[in-house]
């Protein structure tokens, strides 16, 4: 869209901006104003839009381009309102369980883990999250995402046969490890989304400029990749609107608040943090939970970058699972069953000594 269409776009929703009221808005009116601006107008209508929760609008059709102008404010807006409230709550429970809006989750399970935190303390809504996810992130699901969701990110490609490594190892008994083989990759996907003159800038600021792209791609799609005036695509505005939005956002804030937070600022009850990882001052880490975490970390950036570069490589919909997912989950179950035969065969090396087996660092 070039310049000069957009400039007068703009001018028609300042226009608009000063009538009584953007409801009173028509399409007569519109056109009738584009048209004193010796626009072309080759079409103009009035319909909902909006990818989620929508919004009453003026479509203006100039030649190629088209604008897109609400009849419902930015602020003040009762529906509007109504939705930030409750994404602000349900965004608040996902902070509560130290994780984000989920993709390929199905909505009923969101609502079932939801639920139960909601009257939870902290402590216990993510000992009930474990719960509900144990049964969603399981072995097949994380071999979907190892086997067919990385390999689609650039950022990710490289890290593919560590992936397959930790996994197997960790079903084969070395949990510790593979957590530990996972948690600065995470950074490095990060380095490797940014953009080339963002490699020196702060681990944090790095964040905000890949998702902040991600959600502006997000905000484009959900106006159909029309004109809108800039308020209506600002994550504020569409964080209640857009579900893609809210998950990147919701991401955005897991990074900032446990994942990358100071060591004297972080109080999670996962540990699954970078800095205490990193420079040793907790073994907590090593629960064996935040494994199949890390898995979905790594699978929900392929999908941030995918975003990010406006390629769409990675989809929202979930995969199928393929041959190679088959036979990487198949491989895990038997290193996780002869795991479970060598366990019985030291208990009984130990117990014929009258001791008992080691256990693991956390379990």
């Amino acid at each position: 869209m070039t310049s000069d269409i957009s400039e007068h776009f703009q001018g028609i929703w300042r226009r608009a901006l000063n009538a009584p009221s953007l409801a009173a808005l028509t399409p007569e009116l519109i056109e009738s104003w584009a048209r004193e601006r010796g626009l072309n107008v080759t079409g103009v209508e009035e319909r909902e839009v909006g990818a989620f929760a929508t919004i009453p609008a003026i479509i203006l059709s100039v030649g190629d381009a088209k604008a897109c102008f609400p009849k419902s404010p930015t602020e003040d807006d009762p529906s509007w309102s109504s939705r930030r409230a409750l994404a602000d709550a349900e965004a608040a429970l996902w902070e509560k369980m130290e994780w984000f809006s989920p993709l390929w989750v199905p909505k009923r399970d969101v609502a079932k883990i939801l639920a139960t935190a909601r009257h939870s303390s902290r402590q216990q809504a993510l000992q009930w999250f474990q719960y509900h996810t144990s049964t969603l992130y399981t072995l097949s699901f994380q071999a979907i995402c190892i086997a067919q969701i990385l390999p689609q990110a650039r950022s990710l490609s490289e890290l593919c046969p560590l992936a397959r490594e930790a996994y197997l190892a960790f079903y084969n008994g070395y949990r510790a490890s593979s957590i530990a083989a996972l948690i600065p990759a995470i950074e490095g996907s990060l380095s490797r989304i940014a953009s080339p003159s963002e490699q020196d800038v702060s681990i944090p600021t790095k964040v905000d400029r890949v998702v902040d792209r991600a959600i502006a791609t997000a905000a484009k799609r959900h106006f159909e990749k029309m004109w809108v005036p800039a308020d209506y695509l600002s994550k504020d505005y569409l964080f209640g609107q857009d579900e893609r939005v809210f998950a990147f956002e919701t991401f955005r804030r897991w990074l900032h608040n446990s994942f990358f937070r100071k060591t004297d600022e972080y109080d999670g009850g996962t540990w699954l943090n970078r800095h205490m990882f990193a420079h040793g001052t907790h073994s907590l880490w090593q629960q064996s939970s935040n494994f199949e975490r890390l898995v979905v970390v790594l699978a929900t950036l392929a999908l941030i970058e995918s975003w990010h570069d406006d390629t769409h490589n990675v989809s929202l919909i979930f995969p199928v699972m393929d041959e190679d997912s088959k036979l990487l989950w198949q491989q895990a179950l038997a290193r996780g069953f002869g795991q479970m035969g060598l366990k019985r065969r030291e208990q009984r090396r130990f117990q014929k000594h009258g001791r008992l087996v080691p256990g693991d660092a956390h379990g």
